[in-house]
């Protein structure tokens, strides 16, 4: 389907096409093939178009007279998993799209949701191309605060000595989400480059601008992803650190219990021999006797230990 822009947008056919009105058009990879000729757009990007891949990447190709690029999307609510895929040619007066995989009819409403935001009138190429990329990003600083917080809670159990069993599972989970995301931004700084740098010369120079802006903003989302991705790894780090702390304290207890009872296992062993000659054995309070020598060594070990802060 392809739009004209006049004061409004009026849907046209393929034949009512002109090129000195600005234009744009979401379709299918079916219809690409169909009229790819008409645009004169290489049979390369066709089939690059039709190839099935689920590689994030960044490139945008220069032909002759037209930017040609594919775009890999993410799921914005989760930040999971890939979702969309689309072709796109950008040529002079005209935008087009390809959905190559839109499960929800997604491309199409975001970009008539960018045209919501500028006066028709003076909509230029570069403002449609700009609202259409900027709707990629758009509340992804929210998304990247919710991934803060849950890291937060994270640290914050971890300093409370709350640590969960599946740990390692839920930080593995979000370091995925961020390389996942810091691919899907890096993909977006390449196609603002690139077509900032204007290498055909079809965009006007005055409007250059809103590429830089929204490559700007793409990296500051991408410093962001990096800076969570260095936390998440500190956070992992005190979680080992947790972890071993709380095995050498357990380890110093068994420590300390062990040396309080080596002596009394040496009393034990003494008076364990049984020779005939020990006075001990005849004497009517020998028994008491060991038992409070083992209370009063034990005693002393263990104020011994408290002292050197050792319990």
């Amino acid at each position: 389907m392809f739009f004209q822009i006049q004061n409004d947008i009026f849907p046209i056919t393929l034949q009512e096409y002109d090129k000195d009105i600005l234009t744009f058009g979401i379709i299918t990879l079916k219809e690409l093939e169909m009229c790819y000729e008409d645009f004169s757009f290489a049979r390369a990007t066709v089939m690059e178009c039709k190839n099935d891949t689920h590689q994030i990447h960044g490139e945008i190709e220069v032909y002759e007279d037209y930017h040609f690029g594919i775009i890999t999307g993410i799921e914005t609510k989760h930040f999971i998993r890939v979702q969309d895929r689309i072709g796109i040619y950008i040529k002079h007066n005209l935008f087009l799209i390809v959905a190559i995989k839109d499960q929800d009819d997604s491309v199409k409403t975001e970009l008539f949701e960018s045209l919501k935001h500028v006066k028709l009138s003076k909509v230029t190429l570069e403002r449609l191309v700009y609202g259409f990329l900027e709707r990629l990003i758009y509340n992804n600083y929210s998304g990247l605060e919710k991934i803060e917080e849950e890291i937060s809670s994270h640290e914050d159990k971890i300093n409370d000595n709350r640590l969960a069993r599946n740990f390692n599972y839920e930080i593995t989970g979000i370091r995925k989400r961020l390389l996942l995301l810091n691919n899907f931004y890096e993909q977006l700084i390449g196609i603002g480059e690139e077509l900032e740098e204007n290498a055909i010369d079809i965009f006007q120079e005055e409007n250059l601008r809103y590429f830089k802006l929204f490559t700007n903003r793409v990296t500051r989302l991408s410093n962001n992803t990096r800076m969570l991705q260095d936390y998440c790894i500190h956070v992992r780090d005190a979680y080992h650190a947790q972890m071993d702390y709380n095995l050498n304290s357990i380890m110093k207890m068994f420590t300390v219990v062990t040396t309080i009872f080596l002596p009394l296992t040496l009393i034990v062993g003494w008076y364990g021999m049984n020779f005939t000659h020990m006075p001990e054995l005849s004497w009517k309070y020998g028994y008491l006797f060991v038992i409070i020598i083992s209370i009063i060594v034990a005693f002393i070990c263990i104020i011994y230990f408290k002292k050197k802060k050792f319990l």
